[in-house]
């Protein structure tokens, strides 16, 4: 595994912008101290438009995608699956080995397992659940050359879309990263998915930016901080059990 003083970060998300949304300011924190980080979307996007054709608007997302990853200090990566058919299988398992097995990450930020109320993003936590200890069997075939992945990572699922889970509380996390120093960084290249910033805003609610600006408020009022960013760290099992966050990002990390 890299030294503390350099890890490899690959966050893995269902749609093209989920992971400045979610994780942007954990992320662009991590780069700024010089880590490796890479965004994978495991959909093309194709769902993110009412008026681009599905080629237009993957096309348009893409470009966004390199540039909002490019504000934060990452690089982006897209496995092309059909937006919306994220599915939990084993065709979709290969892929995510296969892109854990080349990137060798330290550390994965994904999406909560369950409960969120999109299909997509659920299924993509538990496919990386799914995927990761498969990483590591040599045995286990996946779209790639690449050796099995020596250690397991330190697993991170973000926050559910709103904070909520499917019985309307507050999700509890048990990592909140202080963000304030980078908010602003965090919405601007979540801002940079200029495509989606309309599509998610509906008449009488608040745009895509300010409610993520109102969920990082919320996290950061747990802490008594001005903005943060939610986390449950994986601790079953094989997992890392050690809170590597904390070490990386001094006086910035609280554990609940």
């Amino acid at each position: 595994m890299s030294s503390p003083e350099k890890q490899k970060i690959l966050s893995v998300f269902g749609h093209p912008d989920d992971a400045e949304q979610f994780a942007g300011g954990t992320m662009k924190l991590l780069a700024d101290k010089g880590h490796d980080i890479t965004i994978a979307s495991l959909s093309d996007g194709a769902c993110g438009s009412k008026t681009h054709s599905a080629v237009e608007i993957v096309a348009i997302r893409r470009k966004e995608s390199e540039k909002a990853a490019s504000m934060i200090g990452a690089k982006f990566v897209n496995l092309g699956i059909p937006d919306g058919s994220i599915e939990y299988n084993l065709e979709n398992t290969k892929k995510v080995v296969a892109l854990i097995r080349d990137e060798k990450p330290d550390i994965i930020f994904t999406h909560p397992s369950t409960g969120d109320y999109m299909t997509d993003h659920w299924h993509t936590g538990s496919l990386v659940l799914w995927a990761v200890p498969e990483a590591k069997h040599k045995n286990f075939k996946a779209l790639t050359d690449t050796p099995p992945i020596q250690h397991i990572p330190y697993v991170y699922h973000t926050d559910p879309q709103g904070l909520m889970f499917a019985d309307g509380q507050i999700a509890r996390v048990n990592t909140i990263v202080d963000i304030s120093d980078v908010i602003e960084e965090k919405l601007d290249a979540f801002s940079a998915h200029e495509s989606q910033m309309g599509f998610m805003s509906h008449r009488n609610k608040p745009d895509a930016a300010r409610k993520t600006r109102r969920w990082a408020e919320t996290r950061g009022e747990q802490v008594r901080v001005a903005y943060g960013e939610g986390f449950t760290q994986q601790l079953n099992a094989e997992y890392p059990r050690r809170n590597i966050l904390v070490e990386m990002l001094p006086e910035k990390v609280y554990t609940l």
